[in-house]
């Protein structure tokens, strides 16, 4: 019971805490639609106004600067006094720029003030632009000062956004605290029934985000879109290349869309995604029998794959310094034929079966609330993974306890983990490695097909374009010499890594000796061979993570001092370790 009062109160305390989250996240998305609404906004609509108003000549009659020294920092002020004719009529303005007020952002304040100083000097007319509306309104200069303009929309972009994060995660905190609460009343003996996912007969995936993902997108076009048209429009490209910096935040919303189109696309293939188990809660060192079930009928010929982890879960700090990380403790893979669905009132449905390894601990039921320097928690999931798509969906599995001493025993023997060569082939095809096995297993040959890697590429290739534009900006206005020899050294060398993943070839043939031959496209092509005797052992590591997935490689130690890479990009430790499991029986058997 104390532990139930425990769990209550700590959903209690989520459920507060949810609500406070909530409230603090509204005050960013009201602060960053204030700035919007009132500053970012009517300056763009205004230069657009500003554009269909006459030029007329006008004559200085006072230019200064207006210098403000603040603790940080010093910000400028161009002001003059000037007059003008309209329609027979005299007016004088006092406007300079569209927007007012001082700033240190550039030069624009400096440059205008010396040149309406330079035009009273020498008493030489200027021109102004007069709302022929209103001819009691004009401005001297009506620039587009994209720079400022583009700083200025970060808020009303990125406000929202974190805020609608903050508040929307609070309710959905909240909410779930509130249901939480009463299942643990309802059912307190019970704990694989108080999460939402449990809470019915079937186990259902998490959401796919692409509502969220969709807002994500919509909102930094709605905002970005206006600054990208008006300095289109504005002609200010011609002006500075530097201008193209301006299209990065819009261009931005390509990932969130591309990532929508692949989750629409796995919809699409299998539909709501839900496990029905034969019985739960499980234990480790059980079998985990039950059905897959798919709101879509399958294509007969969609390669299927569910992945069951073992996770343990660590959050360090708290705040803006915690930082999540995790460790799979355990992972098994399984193929599944599409072709043997069976048709149901909704959809079709897979058998499943999957033994569960008895040396992993079983899901923590830990508070919503947890507060500590360090948190540690145990999960499993089952992921099902469809064709070439990289995001799996996922479930959460409810496996709780400890394996039994009956269990531990029996899985002295070696459990179905023991990964068979169709299984491992079926792995590393969904990382887009292609193998080919002999009679016993043992590879024969890879092979690494271009663009394995497209999104990095794709990212790069973009990210590598509007560097390319400020080194050749860089190089146009003479910069220091320290800032060309980075933006030279650095631009180009992104754009080739970019291709270089695009159009990179591996093949390993895997013999009477080991050879490796890397192409780039017909731009250059490196073999090489090396014996069974030259081959000290092969490794793997992890070279690069990604969100919460490492990748792995494969590579082979030699005599000389060098370790090739053999096989990059794969998702899991025990993928990678069962393959140098197969090569060193090669060696073994090639010696």
């Amino acid at each position: 019971m104390a532990e139930i009062n425990k769990h209550q109160a700590g959903s209690a305390t989520a459920g507060l805490g949810g609500g406070c989250a909530a409230l603090f996240g509204s005050i960013f998305i009201f602060a960053g639609l204030a700035v919007g609404m009132f500053l970012y906004f009517p300056a763009i609509l205004e230069w657009w106004q500003v554009r269909s108003w006459e030029e007329v000549p006008c004559r200085i009659e006072s230019a200064d600067v207006r210098v403000a020294h603040g603790e940080d920092s010093t910000t400028y002020e161009a002001q003059a006094a000037y007059s003008y004719q309209y329609d027979g009529q005299s007016f004088r303005g006092e406007r300079v720029g569209l927007m007012g007020g001082s700033d240190n952002f550039g030069d624009f304040q400096q440059r205008r003030a010396d040149e309406l100083r330079t035009a009273r000097d020498e008493q030489r007319m200027m021109r102004c632009f007069v709302n022929p509306q209103n001819p009691s309104e004009s401005v001297l200069f009506p620039d587009l000062r994209w720079g400022l303009l583009l700083l200025m929309s970060l808020f009303p972009t990125l406000f929202p956004l974190a805020g609608g994060f903050v508040a929307f995660g609070g309710l959905a905190m909240a909410r779930e605290a509130a249901g939480m609460i009463a299942r643990q009343r309802k059912m307190p003996d019970a704990p694989w029934k108080w999460k939402s996912e449990w809470a019915g007969e079937a186990i259902t995936a998490s959401r796919d985000g692409v509502l969220a993902l969709l807002a994500l997108a919509g909102w930094i076009l709605l905002v970005q879109t206006p600054l990208t048209a008006a300095v289109i429009v504005s002609g200010s490209l011609a002006e500075s290349l530097l201008a193209v910096f301006a299209f990065l935040p819009s261009a931005i919303a390509i990932f969130p869309l591309k990532a929508v189109l692949r989750r629409l696309r796995l919809r699409r293939n299998l539909g709501k995604v839900s496990l029905v188990p034969q019985t739960w809660p499980l234990r480790p060192g059980e079998v985990l029998e039950g059905r897959l079930c798919f709101s879509q009928i399958l294509s007969p010929t969609l390669p299927l794959a569910v992945r069951v982890k073992a996770i343990r879960k660590v959050t360090r700090g708290s705040g803006k310094n915690s930082s999540t990380s995790e460790e799979t403790l355990w992972e098994h893979t399984e193929t599944l034929s599409a072709s043997e669905a069976q048709r149901e009132d909704r959809g079709c449905a897979l058998p499943l079966r999957i033994e569960l390894t008895p040396d992993a601990p079983g899901t923590d039921v830990k508070p919503l609330m947890h507060v500590s320097h360090e948190r540690s928690e145990n999960l499993w999931t089952l992921e099902v993974l469809a064709g070439d798509q990289p995001t799996p969906v996922k479930l959460p599995l409810p496996v709780f306890g400890e394996a039994s001493q009956e269990v531990r025993e029996a899985t002295k023997r070696p459990l179905a983990t023991e990964t068979t060569t169709e299984q491992l082939q079926a792995r590393l095809q969904t990382t887009g490695v292609k193998v080919d096995f002999d009679a016993e297993g043992i590879p024969r040959s890879f092979e690494c097909p271009p663009g394995r890697n497209r999104g990095l590429a794709i990212f790069l290739l973009f990210f590598g374009a509007i560097w390319f534009g400020a080194m050749l900006m860089i190089f146009i206005q003479d910069a220091p010499f320290i800032f060309r020899l980075v933006w030279g050294l650095s631009a180009p060398a992104i754009l080739l890594f970019a291709f270089y993943l695009l159009i990179h070839h591996r093949r390993v043939d895997v013999a009477d000796a080991l050879r490796i031959v890397n192409r780039a496209g017909p731009f250059w092509t490196k073999t090489e061979t090396f014996e069974p005797r030259h081959v000290v052992q092969f490794i793997h590591d992890n070279y690069m993570r990604s969100g919460n997935t490492h990748l792995y490689r494969i590579r082979a130690e030699t005599t000389f001092g060098k370790k090739i890479t053999l096989v990059d990009g794969i998702t899991e430790e025990a993928t990678a370790e069962k393959l140098i499991e197969r090569l060193a029986k090669w060696k073994r058997a090639a010696e």
